[in-house]
């Protein structure tokens, strides 16, 4: 088959691997705090501050839940909190593909593409509901729109500030900072590019900092030291330098990155070696630029904007496996160029596509079952049904032994549960303040949690303590009614 008509077979194989994203619920924590900020915000109306359970939360920009408001609102809490990442995801192999089709020709471009469709982070990611596949949709374009003004027209360059703006908005500076060290280290080590870094950098500067100023302005009108401290400073230098003690594994984590990227990436990572450019010696800055060596230089700059964001990530104090999607499409790009004229190339990123389909749709649904929260999402469907008052008893995870004999149980706060229930909820460890509150409550809870003497205490205080059987499979959890 001619590549030009490979096109609609490769988007379609590419598509492959994201569908199936409804099948099953939110995944606790991340998605589940999401997925609830974004069902709150909807019924508050609200725009600016994200709120958690009637509580201002500043772990992440707004972006996600720009997106995501009108998703849930039209296609509801199964099709609507996944898609916007979804969407993103396959923005972001469209915009590999024009790049990579427009410098390196159609074959490296379709097989660009099937390389991320078919690996795993990627597509685990894209699947799920995270601030990283807008900040990877928004800093890849951005990056390819940079180089773009480099070698064609500066006025890519507005491009470029507008897209580094969005991405603040999806994750933090970060974007801004992950740039200009980019940026850097080209004008640096391409000092025949030098010259063409010149013009439309006020005007990007101005509109970058209108699209940052459309959320930071009017979120700090709002909440003022509370936006500063919380999101500003704890969530974004304080994630940095290691002040995030979840995700913080100390100096023995530097390597981290290594496997995770071999393993999300492979079996293309075999081939990021043999892709990588070699530069050579540095020519004088007023060389002219010929048309034969951009090719080179384009395959330079995608090895350093890889490498540092690789190096940044692997220096941060904290680190989750998907902090290091950013790297995953300037080194599709090198690996499609690199094997754009293996005919089995192509068909292996066929065959991986179609396989991460059943493996991404296999391992989530598996998962979503063995943790549990399966059981929980069906219990709280009842309970929305049900009606009345809520409270949420301690959900969160025991240091000590739980003596379920059920290791399988996932033990989070399981903040995803106020998304099905879509209202706020008491959620406290303290049994007493369940009692204290007025009227009939429902109480769910974790099967271990409620004790014999409950029962007692709560006649004690003049209430009536319940065990609810409802029509829901349960061994996980208890549904109970104090009134």
């Amino acid at each position: 088959m001619p590549e030009r008509k490979r096109w609609p077979v490769v988007w379609l194989f590419a598509l492959l691997p994201l569908l199936g994203w409804w099948a099953y619920g939110l995944l606790d924590l991340d998605e589940g705090f999401y997925g609830a900020i974004t069902a709150e915000m909807n019924r508050r109306g609200e725009w600016i501050t994200p709120f958690y359970n009637g509580k201002p939360w500043f772990e992440k920009p707004i972006l996600l839940y720009w997106l995501a408001k009108p998703s849930l609102a039209l296609f509801g809490d199964l099709i609507g909190p996944r898609l916007p990442s979804v969407l993103c995801t396959f923005g972001t192999y469209l915009v590999v593909a024009w790049f990579a089709r427009k410098r390196f020709g159609v074959a490296a471009a379709q097989l660009a593409v099937l390389i991320l469709a078919g690996s795993l982070l990627v597509v685990g990611a894209g699947r799920m509901m995270l601030t990283d596949p807008p900040l990877v949709l928004c800093l890849t374009a951005a990056m390819l729109t940079f180089w773009e003004s480099l070698v064609e027209n500066p006025r890519w360059r507005i491009a470029t500030a507008a897209l580094i703006g969005l991405a603040i908005l999806a994750k933090g500076p970060v974007a801004a900072i992950l740039f200009l060290l980019i940026a850097g280290w080209t004008y640096w080590r391409e000092p025949t590019l030098r010259p063409r870094f010149r013009g439309y950098w006020l005007a990007g500067g101005a509109c970058m900092l209108l699209i940052i100023a459309s959320w930071y302005v009017p979120a700090y009108l709002a909440n003022g030291k509370l936006f500063v401290d919380k999101f500003l400073i704890e969530q974004n230098i304080g994630r940095f330098t290691g002040g995030d003690a979840a995700h913080t594994l100390g100096i023995a984590s530097l390597p981290l990155y290594v496997p995770i990227l071999f393993l999300g990436m492979i079996p293309w990572s075999i081939w990021i070696w043999g892709a990588w450019p070699r530069w050579p010696q540095t020519p004088a800055p007023d060389s002219p630029v010929a048309q034969e060596d951009l090719g080179d230089a384009s395959r330079r700059y995608l090895a350093a904007w890889g490498a540092i964001v690789f190096v940044f990530f692997s220096i941060s104090g904290a680190k989750l496996p998907h902090y290091i999607l950013p790297v995953f499409p300037p080194f599709a790009i090198l690996v499609g160029i690199y094997l754009q004229d293996r005919a089995w190339a192509y068909r292996l990123g066929l065959a991986m596509c179609a396989a991460m389909c059943l493996i991404a749709n296999g391992v989530f649904i598996a998962w979503y079952r063995i943790s549990g929260q399966a059981e929980a999402h069906a219990l709280i469907r009842y309970v929305r049904q049900a009606g009345g008052d809520v409270a949420l008893y301690q959900l969160g995870r025991r240091n000590k032994e739980l003596g379920t004999g059920k290791p399988k149980l996932q033990e989070t706060s399981l903040p995803s549960l106020l998304l099905y229930l879509d209202k706020n909820a008491l959620d406290t460890d303290n049994f007493g303040e369940i009692l204290s509150h007025r009227g009939p409550i429902l109480v769910f809870t974790r099967a271990n949690r409620v004790r014999i003497e409950d029962f007692a205490t709560a006649a004690k205080a003049g209430r009536r303590l319940e065990e609810l059987f409802p029509t829901v499979k349960l061994e996980n959890f208890k549904l109970y009614r104090v009134r």
